[in-house]
C-alpha cells in the first residue's frame, strides 16, 4: 500500500460522522416498530434542520397538494425513507458546497450536480416506469462523496495526474485509481459503508462509473450512472474529469433507454433541480442542544 493510500484510509477512518439524525435513521429504515413522534422530537432540537426539512418536503421534489406546515405533517405524509433523503440531502449539503481545488469545482458545483443526478435518477426511473428502490434518490445525491475525501490528494498529485492524463484515454477514476491506489466511488462507498448506509447505497456508489460490476444492485447504478453522464452533458458539475467519462452502452441498452427518453429526463429535472439546490444552498443546521433520553420503555419504543 503507498504511502498516499495509506493516508487515505486514515482519512476515512477519521472523518467526521453524519447528523446524529441521519445515524438514527439509517439504523431504523425498516424498523416498523420506530416511533415517529420520536423523530419529530430529534428535529425540533436542530430548527434550522426543522425549517429546511419543511422546505424541501413542500418542494416541487416532494410536494403534495396540501403543504406539510409541522414536521409530524411531512413525517405522517412522505415516510421514513423520504425524512431519510430530506435528512441526508440537509446535513451533507454544507460539505458538498465547498470549492473542489483538486476537481476544479466551484463553491456549489458539486452541490448542484449531485443534485441534479438525483432527481434524474428518479426521473429516469419514472419516465421508464421502473418500480426502483427508495433508496435512488440518496444514491445520487452521494455518488460523488469520496470526492470530498480525495481532493487534497488530486491537487497534490496533480502534476502525476495530469502527466498520466496526456499518455492515455483513461477514465479519470482510473487514472485516480492508478495513481493514489483508489478512486473517488471507491472512497466514497467506504465513507457509506463506515456510516452504515445500506448496501444498495454503498454498491451504486462504488459502481456508479462501471455500473455492469454492481451485482444485486445493477438496474440502481445503472440509472445513477447514465444521471451523472447526462448531467456532465448537461454542463453541470464537469470540473476536471466529468469529460473523460462515457457513458454505459450496456447501461443503456438493459434500461431500454432512447434519445427522445433522455431529453425529457433532462427537461423534467431542471426546474426541480433548480428549486431544491436554491434550498440546499441555504441550508444550515445550529449544533442541537442534548436531546432527551432514547431508553426504550415498556409503553413504546423510546421516551
Amino acid at each position: 500500500m503507498s504511502a498516499v493510500n495509506a493516508e487515505i484510509k486514515k482519512r476515512i477512518e477519521t472523518f467526521e460522522a453524519m447528523p446524529a439524525l441521519c445515524q438514527f435513521l439509517v439504523e431504523h429504515l425498516n424498523d416498523p416498530t420506530v416511533d415517529l413522534q420520536f423523530l419529530a422530537d430529534q428535529l425540533r432540537y436542530d430548527p434550522g434542520m426543522t425549517t429546511n426539512v419543511l422546505k424541501v418536503a413542500n418542494s416541487a421534489l416532494y410536494g403534495g397538494r396540501e403543504p406539510s406546515s409541522s414536521v409530524q405533517s411531512a413525517i405522517a405524509r412522505l415516510g421514513m425513507k423520504q425524512l431519510f433523503q430530506m435528512v441526508v440531502a440537509v446535513g451533507i449539503s454544507k460539505t458538498l458546497k465547498r470549492r473542489m481545488f483538486g476537481y476544479q469545482l466551484e463553491p456549489e458545483e458539486l452541490l448542484v450536480h449531485s443534485v441534479y443526478v438525483a432527481v434524474a435518477s428518479e426521473e429516469i426511473a419514472k419516465t421508464l416506469g421502473l418500480h426502483t428502490s427508495e433508496m435512488l434518490f440518496t444514491a445520487g445525491l452521494l455518488h460523488d462523496v469520496g470526492k470530498i475525501l480525495l481532493d487534497d490528494y488530486v491537487c497534490k498529485e496533480w502534476a502525476t495526474l495530469s502527466a498520466r492524463f496526456r499518455t492515455t484515454t483513461a477514465a479519470f477514476d482510473s487514472v485516480e485509481q492508478e495513481v493514489l491506489g483508489i478512486c473517488h466511488a471507491e472512497a466514497g462507498a467506504a465513507l457509506l459503508k463506515k456510516w452504515k448506509f445500506p448496501e444498495e447505497l454503498v454498491v451504486a456508489v462504488r459502481w456508479h462509473h462501471r455500473p455492469a460490476e454492481a451485482g444485486d444492485w445493477m438496474s440502481t447504478a445503472n440509472i445513477v450512472h447514465i444521471a451523472d453522464i447526462l448531467s456532465y452533458s448537461e454542463g453541470i458539475g464537469t470540473g476536471v474529469d466529468g469529460m473523460r467519462y462515457k457513458i454505459s452502452r450496456d447501461a443503456i441498452s438493459s434500461l431500454g433507454l432512447r434519445p427522445k427518453t433522455i431529453e425529457a429526463v433532462a427537461s423534467h429535472s431542471l426546474d426541480k433541480v433548480r428549486e431544491l439546490s436554491e434550498i440546499l444552498s441555504g441550508a444550515q443546521t445550529a449544533p442541537p442542544p442534548k436531546p432527551p433520553s432514547t431508553a426504550r420503555r415498556k409503553d413504546g419504543p423510546y421516551r
